[in-house]
């Protein structure tokens, strides 16, 4: 027996919102994609019990007569994003034995260890309980606030829409039992831990032939491993008992307010400077803006999602007095130019490029041409198109301009499993370099930084002593006085 492929399907964002209200789970991972940027995966993804249900709801098809869960067991190994084609594998020992897998791209994301039985039906849910109108808000619990936390809450179900997102699951499956796994999520992605969660599985079994359903569904944390920032917490129903598993995502990392990075930098250091900043409204981008400013020059940041984090930074800036403006710009549309809207004594005379994907591992031993491909758009293909905006304007091809691109030191001391990222910034490298010598007129920088604290990198152990403010103002100072 091996594992034989039985269906697919594919989850969008408006897809998630629907489970949002058909599971009461609103988690911003899964339906705010201007939050989820800045979290660890870099977008939304789709709740893990929606997979789940949905692999059962291709089984279910398969199947074809109604089914009972005696057990469920999942593992969620790594995350599914919105439009990934998702192939459901099945691998059956025995009719009531199936195990399922769900691979994106080849890769394994869900394994789903199922027991089954011919039962019916069994005791329906009497009371619909769709969530209210209004969007409900995750808790927000540190890692400490989750040990020895215990609550019991009412299940949510609304069979219109479970008929809508998964018609065989509903049609075969008992709703209780799809109303206990809806009541899973919820609890992983609205109550403990809430807003900076991540489900890593679950293990229930079910009660076989109850009489009644009911709406109450309790869990309390029993484990905890503060290596991982891991729980792990007891569940129970009138029908179902079992345990769920969950992880503390990094939260998104908060840079220095203006006001404090007034405090480090000499006044009047950056005045000749009108600077676009290509990627501004957060992370290096975001520390950069400020600094130029408190140093009495004028930055524009531009931000293609994040308009409320680029207002965020402009209204920091100017509430102290500083110079700074914000506009729409995204670097994979090169059809698209900046509108500076500037006049001609404030013409542009530095850009600093800071746009980047999430800076993620290849998946091959050796080599993973997509990921390779997805940092070469934003560092070559991307930057290049703005190189080639600027010099269509015959001005700015004669003018003195300063270009800064951070490379990494990860070219000095190479990393695993960074193949393709390293690569791309070779490359970006190779390409400066070329622009070196056909524009004279230009200076371009591309210094190899070190790892610092940004959104790409709150999950990771870096050197907390190595500021992201100071390195940067090091970067910037050395920029006029190259010789230091």
């Amino acid at each position: 027996m091996s594992w034989k492929n039985i269906g697919a399907f594919q989850v969008d964002q408006a897809t998630s919102c629907q489970f949002a209200q058909a599971s009461g789970d609103f988690n911003p991972l899964h339906v705010d994609p201007i939050l989820a940027r800045r979290y660890q995966y870099g977008s939304t993804v789709i709740h893990g019990v929606c997979g789940i249900l949905k692999a059962l709801d291709i089984l279910l098809m398969n199947l074809d007569r109604p089914v009972s869960l005696t057990a469920i067991k999942a593992h969620f190994t790594r995350p599914i994003l919105h439009g990934d084609h998702v192939e459901v594998f099945s691998y059956q020992s025995t009719w009531h034995d199936q195990k399922l897998r769900l691979s994106v791209h080849g890769r394994r994301a869900q394994d789903i260890t199922l027991v089954l039985t011919e039962n019916g039906k069994g005791p329906e849910i009497t009371k619909n309980a769709p969530i209210s109108a209004s969007k409900p808000q995750p808790v927000v619990l540190g890692f400490e606030d989750a040990l020895g936390m215990e609550s019991t809450f009412d299940l949510v179900w609304n069979p219109e829409l479970m008929q809508i997102l998964f018609p065989h699951a509903k049609q075969f499956l008992p709703d209780y039992q799809a109303a206990v796994l809806l009541g899973l999520t919820r609890i992983v992605g609205m109550k403990c831990p809430g807003l900076h969660s991540v489900f890593a599985g679950l293990n229930v079994h079910f009660v076989q032939n109850p009489s009644v359903s009911d709406v109450k569904m309790h869990f309390n944390v029993t484990k905890n491993d503060s290596r991982f920032s891991m729980i792990t917490l007891g569940v129970t129903h009138n029908t179902a008992n079992g345990e769920i598993t969950a992880l503390f995502r990094p939260k998104p990392v908060s840079q220095e307010k203006y006001i404090e990075l007034q405090a480090i930098v000499p006044k009047n250091q950056f005045a000749n400077q009108k600077a676009l900043i290509i990627g501004g409204s957060r992370g290096i981008g975001e520390v950069t803006a400020k600094l130029i400013a408190a140093g009495g020059g004028h930055p524009v940041i531009t931000y293609y999602r994040g308009k409320d984090d680029a207002d965020r930074i402009v209204s920091d800036i100017r509430s102290h007095g500083g110079k700074c403006d914000a506009v729409s710009y995204d670097v994979l549309s090169p059809s698209k130019t900046v509108n500076m809207d500037c006049s001609a004594d404030e013409r542009v005379t530095h850009i600093y490029y800071f746009a980047s994907p999430l800076i993620e591992k290849g998946e091959h031993l050796v080599w993973d041409d997509a990921v390779f491909q997805k940092f070469c758009n934003y560092y070559l293909s991307g930057f290049g198109q703005l190189i080639e905006n600027f010099l269509s304007d015959s001005l700015y091809a004669k003018q003195k301009m300063t270009v800064f691109v951070p490379s990494t030191i990860f070219l000095d001391q190479p990393q695993k499993e960074f193949n393709e990222y390293i690569a791309a910034k070779a490359a970006v490298e190779a390409l400066i370099r070329q622009l070196t010598v056909k524009l004279p007129n230009w200076k371009f920088m591309i210094p190899r930084l070190p790892r610092m604290l940004t959104d790409q990198t709150s999950g990771v152990n870096i050197d907390s002593s190595q500021k992201t403010a100071e390195v940067m103002l090091d970067a910037l100072t050395s920029l006029d006085n190259p010789s230091d």
